[in-house]
């Protein structure tokens, strides 16, 4: 209750100040020295930052804030823009950041300083800000004559800065030395830091008691703290921090709002060797269903235990089962398993189905290959966190690295970072079913249920998008968790969840099932109306001439990782972001050949089906619409030269490029396209009843879920029921408000909600959508078709070119219906938005379009 308190108290506040006074906008050089785009929320959760700092008051009531976000939401992203925002607006030149593990200042590290890691947040050209080059330095203490333009950023964990401040050295940094520098201290994983706050008196000998020493030995000085963690539900804490969150968005808001895994129990009363099995063909099994739909995906596994004893013991009872593994003993499991769960809706349903279909002789072949030992990471023993296993653990989404599984105790519980673990497996049924043991399980959950973002029909998403899909894409949006079948442990485990506020979802689907009215079905609009779509062409060789028809970008910039790799590990003190140059490389033919070589999509026969005018591997090599006018340039430190790459180096630059060309091909070959014509089909062929299946959530509800919505009462809702999201449903309630006016001007209103029936493309191009809603409006002068499509704020820009589409229905001159009069009509209205700015152009486009019957005979030249 206090956590939903204080959640309303924030946001209430701040909704009104930035109504009231002015809602900062966020200046173009934070998104452009950032390698991701902020997500909305990391956006609002900047503008409660700024707005604070703007203030007259901040030195005294804004220089230490929190921002409670849930694991896996950014902070670390945020971290990053309030040090872009606090060196440019503010001149902060000073930072410190600490926390209270080494692995994570390690991540740390590369995330802020590593131009080569994967997970490196700024931009990788190097950060500019209003046409100056900044650079990131990292220090053990700050220089009396700071340079310009230069970021000192000091990282450390707290024990070590505690130690060093409260036990001096010569030369090291101390309170004293400290008294005239502005510093930014930057406090990750912050619920560790409250010793004195929790014991309720104050302690030198606490490292809250160093950290609140060091913020006031300044005016100036900044503390920033960012947690998923911290527990409101202590009088102590609550009363600490009531006034200091400038920013909350917990696990259960980052759930509902599709930035995370589902996360799924499974429970089964098997042996271990058998968990061990059904979890690897869960993972081979999500592997499949990427591949067959063109994703790459690397699933992981991880099999945890409360001992090292047992991890281990497990981890020799995996190998040993997946070196005797053979097909009778898996045809007999599958076929098993199929019998066991042929009339479940169950995950294993469609998994040994799906099995059923497999060279089982092929598939125990890929599982040798992806699950032998080299593939396996435990991480229990002390000579573990080695630099070559810590670099495994932090880069394990990338397709070079090979681990697939893991053995862990509790290591991995605190500033882990992976977005393809997609199985946790819970051995050791012997095990204490502890609150304690339970709520260290919960966290693991939450860790694990960062979304895997996939490339998917040419566009790649940060949220879930199969929610409300009957689509085995939904495997790869799932965590699955598989518990220990104990009552007391699962009774532990949900408590320990619902504190966490980790939603659950059981393995099962909900069925929602919308009807066409039955008096609707008698009409005369349903037996002899028509719904218009626009006529598709093939495409021809002609349509696809060069590479760049496919998007390919042929002046491909690309990063040396080997190079900085390599500098990197020297240990030598350098720049963040170190000193660069770009080079433009040629290939020498044989590179050429040997990248295409490698790599199966681009050998001919493959290659021609998706560029049929190309007539060979050497035209596809030698012509300038090809390979011929393709320039590269690497990004390299200054100290090296072009003779200092390898072949090698050189080969795998040229793959990385082919990998780029391979997604785009794939992604933009299309062998039909729309045109400006429209066809009418009889709505009785189009319009039939549907299912909605949605996944059980058990035992709560979530924000922003499918529903049932009863219309019966509404005649003119063709369905008895809406099976609708909460922003559609307000659309509904949109039309509800104006559907007796609608009723004054037209003899027929019906509103279609269309569930994957009908499909429009757009005009002169390839991509295609499915409005969610279709209005029909028929009077003695006209009928009209009018596309609907309610849209979520974060989608506004992304899918703007639906929205062109739908306007262009009305004012294209070309749009022409075929075998009609010019009395039907094609409209679309503007996307529908909780946005205030967008509902009001709705709601403007809306009635200027619709409500008008001077305006009406003015829209539209469809004929």
């Amino acid at each position: 209750m206090k956590n939903e308190i204080l959640h309303h108290r924030i946001q209430e506040t701040f909704q009104s100040l930035l109504t009231m006074d002015y809602r900062p906008e966020l200046d173009e050089y934070l998104n452009d020295n950032l390698n991701h785009n902020l997500r909305p929320y990391q956006e609002e959760a900047l503008r409660h930052f700024i707005y604070t700092q703007r203030l007259d008051s901040a030195d005294l009531s804004f220089n230490h804030l929190l921002f409670h976000m849930a694991t896996g939401s950014g902070k670390t992203m945020v971290l990053a823009s309030t040090i872009l925002y606090l060196f440019y607006e503010k001149g902060k030149q000073n930072f410190i950041f600490f926390v209270n593990s080494d692995a994570i200042i390690k991540k740390t590290i590369d995330n802020l300083t590593n131009i080569s890691s994967p997970k490196y947040l700024f931009n990788r050209k190097g950060i500019v800000i209003k046409g100056r080059r900044v650079s990131i330095r990292v220090v053990n203490s700050f220089p009396e004559s700071p340079a310009d333009n230069t970021i000192y950023l000091k990282l450390t964990t707290i024990q070590k800065l505690h130690k060093d401040l409260t036990n001096p050295r010569e030369n090291g940094m101390t309170f004293e030395t400290l008294e005239g520098t502005d510093i930014v201290l930057l406090a990750d994983e912050a619920h560790h830091m409250n010793a004195s706050t929790k014991a309720q008196k104050e302690d030198e000998r606490t490292w809250e008691y160093t950290i609140n020493r060091l913020l006031t030995l300044n005016t100036a000085n900044r503390l920033l703290e960012f947690t998923a963690t911290i527990d409101l539900t202590k009088d102590e804490l609550f009363y600490k921090y009531q006034n200091k969150i400038v920013y909350q968005y917990d696990l259960k808001r980052f759930m509902e709002d599709g930035y995370s895994k589902n996360v799924v129990l499974l429970r089964a009363n098997e042996s271990d060797e058998e968990k061990l099995l059904s979890a690897i063909l869960l993972s081979q099994y999500r592997k499949y269903i990427a591949k067959d739909n063109s994703i790459q995906l690397k699933p992981i596994i991880m099999f945890k235990s409360n001992t090292i004893k047992k991890s281990n013991e497990v981890n020799g009872i995996f190998n040993d089962l997946i070196e005797g593994l053979n097909t009778p003993e898996l045809h007999r499991l599958i076929k098993k398993g199929s019998l066991v769960y042929s009339k479940s809706q169950s995950i294993y349903q469609k998994m040994y189905t799906y099995y059923l279909t497999k060279d089982l002789e092929e598939v125990i072949k890929e599982i040798k290959w992806d699950f032998k030992q080299e593939t396996v990471l435990n991480v229990n023993s002390k000579e573990f966190l080695s630099e070559e296993n810590s670099l495994l653990l932090n880069t394990l989404e990338s397709p070079d690295n090979p681990v697939r599984v893991i053995f862990a105790v509790a290591k991995l519980n605190e500033g882990w970072d992976v977005l393809n673990l997609f199985d946790i497996v819970r051995i050791s049924e012997g095990a204490p079913r502890t609150k304690g043991i339970t709520d260290s399980e919960a966290q693991l959950i939450g860790r694990g249920a960062r979304y895997y973002p996939y490339c998917l029909e040419g566009e790649v998403s940060y949220r879930r998008r199969q929610d409300y899909n009957v689509s085995d894409l939904k495997v790869i949006e799932t965590l699955h968790y598989h518990t220990i079948n104990d009552n007391s442990y699962i009774k532990n485990l949900q408590k320990s969840l619902d504190a966490a506020q980790i939603q659950i979802k059981e393995d099962s689907i909900q069925e929602f099932r919308a009807t066409l009215k039955p008096g609707f079905k008698k009409n005369d609009f349903f037996k002899n109306g028509k719904i218009y779509i626009n006529r598709l062409i093939e495409t021809s060789e002609e349509y696809y001439q060069t590479l760049e028809d496919y998007r390919v970008n042929l002046a491909f910039e690309t990063t040396l990782d080997s190079v900085v790799e390599q500098d990197y590990r020297t240990g030598r003190e350098r720049l963040g972001n170190v000193e660069r140059k770009e080079i433009e490389l040629f290939f020498t033919k044989e590179i050429l050949q040997k990248g295409i070589q490698r790599n199966p999509f681009f050998h001919f026969n493959h290659l021609s089906q998706y560029i049929p005018h190309l007539k060979s591997i050497r035209e596809f090599i030698e012509s300038e619409n090809f390979l011929g006018n393709l320039k590269i340039y690497v990004s390299i430190p200054s100290a090296y030269e072009i003779e200092d790459l390898t072949p090698k180096d050189q080969l795998d630059i040229f793959e990385k490029f082919l990998r780029h060309a391979e997604d785009s091909i794939k992604n933009n070959f299309m062998k039909q396209m729309g045109t400006p014509e429209f066809e009418g089909y009889s709505i009785s062929s189009m319009i039939k009843d549907y299912v909605v299946q949605v996944n059980q959530v058990s035992g709560r509800t979530m924000g922003d879920i499918i529903r049932e919505r009863p219309m019966r009462q509404h005649d003119w809702f063709i369905y008895d029921k809406a099976i609708v999201n909460s922003l559609e449903s307000d659309m509904i309630d949109f039309i509800i408000e104006y559907v007796e006016k609608l009723q004054e001007e037209y003899e027929e209103v019906y509103l279609i909600r269309n569930e994957k029936q009908v499909r429009v493309t757009e005009i002169d191009g390839v991509r295609g959508f499915m409005p969610d809603f279709l209005l029909y409006l028929k009077n003695e002068q006209y009928t009209y078709q009018v596309f609907m499509e309610p849209k979520g704020a974060h989608l506004l820009e992304k899918d703007k070119w639906k929205q062109d589409f739908l306007e262009q229905l009305s004012e294209d001159p070309r749009v022409e219906i075929l075998n009609e009069n010019e009395k039907v009509r094609l409209l679309g209205i503007k996307f529908y938005s909780r946005e205030a700015r967008e509902k009001e152009e709705f709601r403007n486009d809306f009635k200027e379009k619709l409500l008008s019957q001077k305006s009406n005979l003015d829209v539209g030249k469809n004929n």
